[in-house]
């Protein structure tokens, strides 16, 4: 958020409406759904039902996505009763030359994001973010067990099918709990991928009939475990049990996870200031009680990008990754998940987390 003297000289007010990017972004939008100078946008080129309630989108970002190494995720956003919402997804294809990005969800009928991202079709348009996350193998010659279930098997699809492509192939073993064998997605793709990878070993378990996938099965199942690099992904019981039980044999250094647990959030209505933290959780800048987040930057030293500074031009649009703001203009409070928020009209109702 330090301003540089390109980007000072751009802000000039004389400029306008030539620096105006938002102007620009909204212009270059209508004559093409994924053209931004700013935003990574994507359009949606497929939409597959998994399952009963479990969706694909195939997704063809514009120029301005940077590439994802698979294991990875991304934030996907859209527009949510008039305010833009995101939520992580893992990404569950490994690169290809096609540059096509694969979406694999649960739809939850009480989620915010997941109903709307279920209804895309074919020709939408959506915001992304950039990949990030560090979920994969460290050791390429070192065998791995893959530990997933439900949704959690979309990132080990991707790391799957990466690993395929290779000459050299890693010794995988899959252990997979879906409820049933309806719900146990990518059935033909890992049939396929076995057909032609006779060294990968996949186990299904299916908890509706035979229980809970338990450290018993796994030891059952996988009798060299504890010589694998072992990554973990699914639901949070499911994990914490195989976490647990990893530490119980004093294995957490072979032991990968990857969960999306959100930072928690504490109003604090009494509260005279409030901590404004980045991406990273490291300190960005203080705001007290009742302050739009925009003054507050500017008067920690900072330089946000901002037009109007009165909620109409959206230049000073920011990524709330967790906390909770109020909407000086509307006077409503946001959830405490990600949601694009406008600086210069919230003010804090807690500690936040912005992408700044």
């Amino acid at each position: 958020m330090h301003a540089t003297p390109l980007p000072l000289f751009w802000r000039l007010p004389w400029l306008k409406p030539l620096n105006d990017t938002t102007a620009w972004n909204n212009l270059l939008q209508t004559l093409n759904g994924t053209w931004s100078l700013t935003e990574v946008r994507a359009r949606v080129v497929l939409r597959v039902q998994e399952c009963r309630d479990m969706v694909s989108l195939y997704l063809k970002p514009n120029r301005l996505f940077k590439g994802f190494c698979a294991g990875q995720y991304l934030s996907l956003t859209l527009p949510c009763n008039g305010v833009l919402t995101s939520r992580n997804f893992s990404i569950s294809n490994a690169p290809s030359k096609k540059g096509l990005i694969r979406l694999t969800f649960r739809v939850k009928n009480d989620g915010r994001v997941t109903p709307l991202a279920s209804a895309l079709k074919k020709g939408d348009t959506v915001r992304l973010s950039q990949a990030g996350g560090d979920f994969g193998a460290t050791d390429p010659t070192r065998g791995k067990l893959l530990l997933a279930a439900g949704s959690g098997i979309t990132p080990m699809m991707a790391m799957l099918q990466q690993w395929a492509a290779q000459t050299i192939r890693p010794n995988v073993v899959l252990l997979y709990s879906a409820r049933t064998p309806e719900q146990a997605v990518f059935r033909d793709e890992l049939q396929t991928l076995v057909h032609h990878w006779p060294e990968l070993r996949v186990h299904t378990h299916l908890s509706a009939a035979e229980g809970r996938l338990n450290a018993e099965e796994l030891a059952q199942r996988v009798p060299d475990f504890a010589e694998r690099e072992t990554l973990l992904c699914g639901p949070e019981s499911f994990m914490e049990t195989f976490a647990a039980f990893y530490r119980q044999q004093g294995l957490e250094a072979h032991l990968k996870q990857e969960h999306f647990q959100a930072r928690k959030t504490v109003l604090q209505p009494d509260a005279t200031q409030f901590a404004v933290f980045n991406a990273e959780g490291q300190s960005a800048f203080n705001a007290l009680q009742g302050q739009n987040l925009l003054e507050a930057a500017e008067s920690d030293g900072l330089s946000p990008t901002h037009g109007c500074r009165r909620g109409i031009c959206m230049s000073c649009q920011c990524k709330k990754l967790s906390g909770v703001v109020i909407n000086q203009l509307t006077q409503t409070a946001s959830d405490a998940g990600e949601a694009w928020i406008q600086l210069c009209v919230s003010t804090p109702a807690s500690d936040l987390h912005l992408e700044i």
